[in-house]
């Protein structure tokens, strides 16, 4: 979605050429193999006519421009994002999309009225309100940017670019007490939750486990457990050293279903780290029920660790 577009809170510099090892664009050909091209030939023979293909098709024209966005071609956008904005029926989408390529062209005021006209369009949203803030940011007005940031938090809580910038800004601004309390702002709001994760993380760095404990019980009550929550959890205590919290904090909210596999092998590593093995093989019963085939094989390697256990328990 159109959310991935936000670039981070920085100020910006002249575009500088790219150095030459970075001059290749790899794509592929018709037949799937992998090819090498110069950015001048990829935008000629790749970009150009893609864009042309889709001039009607506003999903596959939005795709085009967002892979081209990716790959620095932000100046050869321009025409085709205002025609996504003429034929797309998700006018918030095409305006934040408009007003990202000008914006990483540098056309700041451009990009100011695009996103404005937006807001007339479809309302004030998060993600509109969080580039605005961007071109304020940009334009050197800190202050109106940590306000327009602070709003679409209020509209959305859970919307990362809106959050990170906000909290950017603020200890930009205010030093690191001034993003601290943002946070802590931010934590308070109905349905909040990747604030809390944010806050948790904070408390397990300084060491604070019961703090971060709280937040991430917080987090689990919550009507509605986001499987990008549960991811998030389950890394910050592995990498602060909590393996077995993992195991009894996150396993007994998880649901393959519901949260996809990504927090499960956080969980399964977390098992084999803490010999947990009858919760581990039980959890792997519950993955290969719904697996997708390309996980599989990972399923076998934890299945394989897991008997390796066994038999060392067997020997003991």
């Amino acid at each position: 979605m159109f959310r991935r577009l936000l670039a981070a809170f920085r100020t910006r510099q002249p575009a500088a050429p790219a150095p030459a090892m970075d001059d290749v664009i790899t794509a592929y050909d018709e037949h799937g193999r992998q090819v090498a091209m110069s950015r001048d030939e990829w935008r000629d023979k790749v970009l150009h006519p893609q864009l042309k293909a889709h001039w009607d098709a506003p999903d596959a024209l939005y795709g085009t421009i967002l892979t081209a966005l990716s790959d620095g071609f932000a100046p050869e956008l321009t025409t085709a994002a205002a025609r996504l904005v003429e034929i797309d029926g998700l006018p918030e989408r095409s305006h934040v999309t408009y007003g990202i390529v000008l914006l990483e062209s540098g056309r700041l005021d451009e990009a100011e009225a695009v996103l404005q006209a937006g807001i007339r369009t479809v309302g004030e949203t998060a993600a509109l309100l969080t580039n605005l803030a961007k071109v304020k940011h940009d334009l050197g007005d800190k202050d109106e940017a940590s306000a327009l940031l602070r709003r679409a938090v209020r509209l959305d809580p859970n919307f990362e670019h809106g959050l990170n910038g906000w909290l950017a800004v603020e200890r930009e601004r205010t030093g690191e007490a001034g993003g601290l309390a943002a946070l802590r702002e931010a934590c308070a709001l109905p349905g909040s939750w990747r604030a809390r994760l944010l806050l948790a993380r904070h408390h397990l760095a300084a060491g604070d486990l019961p703090a971060a404990r709280e937040q991430y019980t917080a987090v689990l009550t919550g009507e509605e457990v986001d499987g990008g929550a549960l991811m998030t959890m389950a890394a910050d205590l592995g990498q602060y050293g909590h393996t077995g919290l993992i195991v009894t904090l996150v396993g007994p909210v998880y649901e393959p279903m519901r949260h996809g596999p990504q927090p499960a092998f956080h969980l399964l590593r977390a098992c084999l780290e803490t010999e947990r093995v009858a919760e581990g093989e039980a959890l792997l019963a519950r993955l290969r029920a719904v697996a997708p085939p390309p996980f599989t094989r990972h399923l076998d390697e934890f299945q394989r660790a897991f008997e390796r256990l066994h038999h060392t328990e067997a020997h003991a």
